[in-house]
């Protein structure tokens, strides 16, 4: 029974860990990972306890919280690095005089505030008075008019710009 329990825990381990793709960030795959060994361990060390599958979810647990805290920190570490380096190639090109005094914009995404009329216009129907144009009479009626209205509706959209020099 036991080595049921901890054959299954490994094997969700395994595949938690083996399917942390490239879509996931630093954080995802720290919690994944860490969910997975977690379970592992303490699936082992419950069956040495005597209950296998409470010592799968604490290690789970505590595995996940421990590898979320250590893949945000990466994540942290490898984002200054980045930034840290763009500065580094950026005052390399001003000093170097190759762009002839202009500074190189890697490619990128970015958010531009744009702006649509959402016209929200509507028909009504309007009680007209009897009246009289010229010669002729025109009895009391109901028209329909168009209510003119509406409003601008301000929203982001992404988009890329290409490499080029500022």
């Amino acid at each position: 029974m036991y080595k049921k329990i901890i054959i299954a825990v490994m094997c969700v381990a395994a595949i938690s860990v083996l399917t942390t793709g490239c879509q996931m960030t630093g954080t995802q795959k720290g919690t994944a990972a860490g969910a997975g060994l977690g379970a592992a361990l303490g699936a082992g060390i419950g069956a040495l306890a005597g209950n296998a599958g409470m010592g799968a979810a604490i290690g789970a647990g505590v595995g996940a919280v421990g590898g979320g805290l250590t893949g945000d920190h990466m994540d942290n570490k490898r984002e200054a690095a980045e930034k840290a380096d763009l500065q580094r190639q950026l005052e390399l090109e001003r000093q170097s005089g190759s762009s002839q005094g202009q500074n190189k914009i890697d490619a990128h995404y970015e958010y531009v505030k744009k702006r649509k009329w959402v016209d929200t216009s509507k028909n009504e129907r309007v009680w007209v008075e009897e009246r009289v144009d010229g010669d002729r009479r025109i009895e009391g009626h109901y028209e329909d008019r168009n209510v003119p209205s509406g409003h601008w509706d301000e929203y982001e959209e992404k988009i890329w710009i290409p490499e080029h020099f500022e």
